[in-house]
């Protein structure tokens, strides 16, 4: 029996030199095999469409502004997206990478928790976080995924308080001055700082549901009064305080309920206006401590 020994050596080799053109040509043009993976297979159908809740406020700031983009260019695009993934109430959402140092940008970001303490901060505290996780893939896919500080039952219980408030207390003759110091004082009247914060009480909820609070419960409600009243606020946090930051006639005010609510050696209760709607330079000038904020963050007040 004969074999075709040269046909059978010839075919070897055009299949070698098949897979070494093959391994030359995906090396080439790896980059845009990468990407077609990642557009086509990654990202397509596997990206859902960013909803926004009642919750979401039409509000720019000079830190960061909402943006309707599912790739970033830059630092700022991310966080951008962050803010308006926040912003909008949704508590998965993913958008990818455009840029060359996006993944390190992205680490370094979820390595600073203070990044994101100032976006949680200036949106509705309904939509606000009480855990995060920003996640990135090699692929540069990048995932938010957040745990809401409120839950529906502690929605609608700080709603229904609110809108018997100002059923009962508010009337269209009163300008938004007057508005905000009726709820300033039924709050510093009823409630009282938790010196000791046992039951951590951290939220409006808790503020409303146990009369007591820390400086988070109290920035809390106020921020919810005020953005039910439609007046655009948010929250200001330094190294260990939080107050609340309000747009009255296109001028920012401090108003500060925890610092208005003192606790008092003689055990009685009082109220004060010391820090209600007042200038960054007589905030500054009351206090340079607690109220020390990061003025390139919050630059509407500086």
């Amino acid at each position: 029996m004969c074999y075709n020994v040269l046909g059978d050596t010839m075919k070897d080799l055009i299949k070698i030199a098949f897979m070494i053109c093959l391994v030359v040509v995906v090396y080439i043009y790896r980059n845009n095999i990468a990407n077609f993976i990642t557009e086509e297979i990654i990202y397509r159908g596997s990206n859902k469409v960013l909803t926004y809740n009642e919750y979401y406020l039409d509000y720019d700031y000079s830190y960061v502004q909402n943006i309707d983009t599912e790739e970033v260019k830059n630092y700022q695009d991310v966080l951008n997206m962050i803010y308006t993934i926040l912003n909008s109430g949704d508590d998965s959402y993913s958008f990818k990478c455009g840029y060359t140092d996006c993944i390190n940008d992205v680490k370094k970001l979820v390595d600073d928790a203070d990044v994101l303490t100032n976006i949680n901060n200036l949106v509705h505290p309904f939509n606000s976080f009480s855990t995060i996780n920003v996640s990135v893939a090699n692929s540069g896919k990048i995932t938010v995924n957040n745990k809401k500080a409120y839950s529906d039952s502690d929605i609608e219980y700080i709603k229904d308080y609110i809108n018997n408030f100002i059923n009962n207390n508010i009337n269209n003759s009163m300008g938004n001055y007057d508005k905000i110091k009726v709820f300033h004082d039924n709050i510093v009247n009823s409630t009282e700082y938790d010196v000791d914060n046992t039951n951590k009480t951290y939220t409006a909820y808790d503020l409303l549901t146990t009369g007591k609070a820390i400086c988070g419960g109290y920035s809390d409600i106020m921020a919810i009064y005020l953005n039910t009243l439609g007046i655009q606020n948010y929250k200001i946090t330094s190294d260990n305080h939080v107050w609340n930051l309000v747009k009255l006639d296109d001028v920012w005010y401090h108003l500060d309920m925890t610092w208005d609510d003192p606790v008092a050696s003689d055990g009685n209760q009082y109220l004060l206006h010391n820090f209600f709607l007042i200038s960054t330079d007589k905030l500054l000038e009351l206090d340079k401590i607690e109220h020390n904020f990061d003025k390139n963050v919050y630059k509407e007040a500086s």
